[in-house]
């Protein structure tokens, strides 16, 4: 239950914290995707149903964050999930390079896909869209990226707190 829980609560944590106060910075494009690092850790740790289960929650809370009316985080945040799953076994994510070139990769395709299902939802065509996927999307993931590489050790080690068996001391059987 506490595999749920926490980081639901987590998730919810970031969210508030990513839609107040990183909406502060000066800069704009400046503007990391901490809710997108959890579920992309979701997607290295967790099992895939209950996982699966929680990156689309948080997407669906970024949609009711952001007043989103088409509900692209709640669908793009499921496949970013399990593209993290199909490819956590392929990849060697023990570095802090290749963790944070993950996170780039991935944010990346987000915003990608983002920008193609609102170009393929909208009636109206987008003709400044695409335009701002460098000077918007390159920054943003970029400093998810970078963020990324403090936060994956703090969760790890959250995590291996959280989850560690009761009884079971550093050079304990079991």
């Amino acid at each position: 239950m506490k595999k749920v829980i926490f980081p639901l609560l987590l998730g919810i944590f970031f969210l508030v914290v990513q839609t107040t106060w990183l909406t502060s910075f000066p800069i704009r494009r400046i503007r990391p995707d901490i809710v997108l690092i959890l579920t992309l850790y979701l997607g290295i740790s967790s099992p895939p149903i209950s996982g699966g289960i929680l990156a689309f929650i948080l997407g669906y809370l970024m949609d009711l964050f952001s007043g989103n009316g088409f509900g692209l985080y709640a669908f793009s945040r499921p496949i970013l999930f399990y593209g993290a799953q199909l490819f956590k076994d392929r990849i060697y994510l023990e570095s802090v390079h290749s963790r944070s070139l993950f996170v780039f990769l991935f944010a990346l395709a987000e915003g990608f896909l983002l920008l193609v299902l609102v170009k393929a939802l909208n009636p109206e065509p987008l003709r400044n869209l695409y335009p701002l996927f460098f000077p918007v999307f390159l920054p943003q993931s970029l400093s998810t990226a970078l963020l990324s590489s403090v936060l994956f050790p703090l969760f790890r080690k959250g995590s291996s707190l959280l989850y560690a068996q009761p009884g079971l001391g550093r050079g304990g059987k079991g």
